[in-house]
């Protein structure tokens, strides 16, 4: 078993450890930051700026607060371009699994000197990022591999009981999540096997509001796994002229809520010729039918999906083609 599956299926047996870090630890200055903000930037690169458009679209599901995905690189070398003025209480989340990433630590710097608060969220303690920060949400995760797998779904359950143990939600029901993460993990490999996906030419990824950053980090799991041609959009938005390249070879992974409009959906798609898995509510692969809370366990299919990819086609999934774990620039 190469190191990637194994710290995949390692996300059920450290979840129930996230979980206690998540549900007991002081989260006091964290929750004064956002309840205190007009606007939330949330800043990442790769993956975690994947994280970062489904994190703050649940935060602003569940507060009302307005918030901004940005990739590090805009703030770092476009900042006019992206953070305005006026008289906004603005805070920042800056992700970063290694907790060094050059562009996510740049910007964290710029938005400090204009006075913005920061959220760190990493899994290193020791890292340049929680040094940075004015508070840093870093739950016990350990993660060797290039590629991101089990840290994104748990650094997202995290940030979830964040949220809602801040607006009084009931955060138990996670652990009634977590007790059904073993079944998602072997239901995903069920189905990648069962129904041989690794063998399309083109994949894509749909997914709409929170689900729009898993279905993003869907399609890098499998650039950076598989090196497959892969394409992910806001779900609605593949109607709008990227529907033209579905035909047979076309695999569309849609992460569904189980809506009237997503089986019309995924109807035209399978008559153009394409096959379509969904996973989410009464999907192919079912999380469950605690929504949205269920999120963080969406992303397991996707890494699962490329693992086999790259299998299939003999790809070594440790030492991604010209990737490294921690992106630096000079």
């Amino acid at each position: 078993m190469t190191k990637v599956e194994k710290e995949i299926r390692e996300v059920v047996a450290d979840a129930g450890r996230v979980y206690d870090y998540a549900t007991k630890t002081d989260f006091c200055r964290m929750f004064d930051i956002l309840s205190n903000s007009d606007m939330v930037y949330f800043v990442g690169c790769g993956s975690s700026y994947n994280f970062s458009v489904s994190a703050s679209r649940f935060l602003t599901l569940r507060t009302g607060v307005e918030t901004k995905a940005i990739p590090g690189g805009e703030i770092t070398f476009e900042f006019a371009e992206n953070v305005g003025g006026g008289k906004l209480k603005r805070s920042a989340v800056l992700i970063s699994r290694s907790g060094e990433s050059t562009e996510v630590i740049r910007a964290g710097k710029v938005l400090k000197k204009m006075g913005i608060p920061t959220i760190g969220v990493t899994i290193e303690p020791d890292s340049s990022l929680v040094q940075l920060a004015d508070v840093s949400l870093i739950p016990p995760v350990e993660e060797e591999s290039l590629v991101m797998t089990k840290s994104f779904n748990l650094l997202l359950m995290s940030f979830e009981i964040l949220v809602d143990r801040m607006v009084g939600k009931n955060v138990e029901i996670y652990g009634q999540l977590i007790e059904r993460m073993g079944l998602v993990l072997q239901r995903s490999f069920e189905v990648v096997e069962m129904e041989d996906l690794m063998e399309y030419e083109h994949y894509v990824f749909l997914g709409t509001g929170i689900y729009e950053g898993i279905a993003r980090e869907g399609a890098l799991k499998l650039e950076e796994m598989s090196l497959s041609k892969v394409e992910a959009y806001s779900m609605y938005e593949y109607r709008h002229g990227p529907k033209a390249l579905v035909e047979s070879g076309v695999l569309i992974i849609m992460y569904v809520r189980g809506e009237k409009e997503e089986k019309k959906l995924k109807d035209e798609l399978t008559r153009y010729g394409g096959k379509v898995i969904t996973v989410g509510l009464k999907g192919d692969v079912e999380t469950s039918e605690i929504v949205p809370e269920e999120i963080f366990m969406r992303p397991t299919f996707a890494q699962v999906l490329g693992l086999k990819i790259a299998e299939r086609k003999g790809l070594d999934v440790e030492n991604p083609r010209n990737l490294t774990k921690v992106v630096k620039l000079e």
